[in-house]
C-alpha cells in the first residue's frame, strides 16, 4: 500500500514536470504549493487554537502559580485542581486540533518525500541548482531565511520569548536542507512559503480579536 501511494506520487511529480516544460524542479515546488494551500484550512484552524489556549494560560498564569504554591507537597492534588481551572475556563488539555492536523500532514509528507527522493536521481538541474539529487548551500541558505520571516510573523512567539532556542528551528531547517537532495529543499521551500502565508492570516486575525 506504502509503495503505491510513493509511485502514484512518483508519477503526479513526473506529470506535473511534462505540463512545466520538463521542469521537475517547478513540479516539486507546484507540489509542495497545492498540498500546503489544501491544508491550509487545517492548519490555520490549529494554530489559532493554539494562539487562544496560549493566551487563555497567560491570563491565568497567576491563579496557576497560587495552585502550584498552595499543593507545592502533592503533586496529584495540584494536577487535579490544575485540570479543574483549565476545564473551568475551557481549556483543552490536549492539542486537540494540532495533533489531528499533525497526523495528516505526516504520511503525506513522508510520501512526497520518498517520491522526490526516488525521482532526482534521474534528473538534473533547476535554476542555479547544478543537480537536483545533490544538496545545494544557497537553496539551504534561502530555506533558513523562510523560517526565519515565518518565525518573525508568528504571533505566537513574543518578543520577549524569541530566545537563540527560540530561533533553534531556523539552524534546523538550513542544516538539514545543507544535506538532502536539493529536490527535497525545493519541497521544503515551496511548503515554507505557504508558512509565511499562515502566520501572515494568523497575525492578521489575531489582531482584529479584543485584547
Amino acid at each position: 500500500m506504502w509503495a503505491m501511494f510513493v509511485d502514484g506520487i512518483a508519477a503526479l511529480l513526473n506529470q506535473l514536470a511534462a505540463w512545466m516544460d520538463g521542469s521537475y524542479g517547478l513540479a516539486v515546488i507546484a507540489l509542495a504549493l497545492a498540498v500546503r494551500l489544501a491544508l491550509l484550512p487545517m492548519t490555520l484552524h490549529a494554530a489559532e487554537q493554539g494562539w487562544l489556549r496560549q493566551r487563555k494560560l497567560a491570563a491565568l498564569k497567576p491563579q496557576l502559580e497560587r495552585l502550584r504554591e498552595r499543593h507545592a507537597k502533592d503533586p496529584a492534588a495540584h494536577a487535579v485542581a490544575m485540570q479543574s481551572l483549565y476545564r473551568e475556563h475551557g481549556i483543552a488539555s490536549g492539542l486537540g486540533s494540532g495533533v489531528l492536523t499533525a497526523l495528516v500532514q505526516a504520511p503525506m509528507s513522508a510520501g512526497i518525500y520518498a517520491a522526490i527522493h526516488q525521482g532526482v536521481a534521474s534528473v538534473g538541474s533547476f535554476l542555479w541548482i547544478p543537480k537536483l539529487a545533490r544538496p545545494d548551500l544557497w537553496l539551504a541558505l534561502l530555506v533558513a531565511v523562510l523560517s526565519m520571516v515565518a518565525m518573525l510573523f508568528n504571533p505566537m512567539l513574543p518578543e520577549q520569548a524569541r530566545t537563540l532556542l527560540h530561533w533553534l528551528p531556523v539552524a534546523i531547517s538550513f542544516f538539514m536542507v545543507w544535506h538532502v537532495a536539493a529536490g527535497l529543499g525545493l519541497y521544503w521551500l515551496g511548503s515554507g512559503s505557504v508558512t509565511v502565508l499562515q502566520n501572515l492570516l494568523l497575525r492578521q486575525h489575531v489582531r482584529r480579536l479584543p485584547a
